[in-house]
């Protein structure tokens, strides 16, 4: 089943998982800027492919966020039923508590397979007018193949690296 929403009021997020959290304040705030940049060009829908990382970082702001901006909607594109029992801990925690604020949650498979993340993305790219992201320069990885899918669709992209 096509999951459909409005492209032109919706920004997806897309970084690296693995993150140096001693720069995590930094990057919440440049974060939340641009989320607020997004919300005063009337972008309410924000998407979350729901990864470690970045992904969770992107989610706790919006779910901040929707405390003083209560039209901002987080949506969560998870890759896989099952996405979260891959998490332990902490991750695993925050996993569930950020879903359980997500307005709304589309699970794209039923099971993993190969390119399942990377279809994830797609389906983030093909469906937002924005792209805000978390981005060092590598030219590998999910990251890599998101900004890259989205400058060819002449999708604007905000690095917040």
């Amino acid at each position: 089943m096509e999951q459909k929403f409005d492209r032109n009021v919706t920004v997806s997020f897309t970084g690296h998982r693995r993150i140096d959290y001693r720069q995590r304040s930094i990057i919440k705030s440049r974060l939340t800027s641009a989320i607020i940049d997004c919300y005063e060009h009337d972008i309410r829908n924000f998407v979350s492919g729901f990864a470690q990382g970045f992904d969770m970082i992107a989610a706790e702001c919006v779910a901040e966020l929707k405390k003083v901006y209560p039209e901002i909607r987080l949506i969560a594109a998870i890759p896989y039923a099952g996405h979260g029992r891959t998490l332990f801990g902490h991750s695993r925690l925050q996993y569930d508590r950020l879903l359980a604020c997500a307005d709304r949650k589309i699970v794209l498979g039923e099971h993993y397979y190969d390119r399942c993340f990377l279809d994830r993305d797609d389906f983030m790219v093909n469906h937002s007018s924005r792209l805000i992201a978390y981005y060092d320069g590598r030219e590998r990885g999910g990251t890599f193949y998101t900004i890259r899918k989205a400058g060819k669709q002449g999708i604007p992209i905000v690095n917040v690296y």
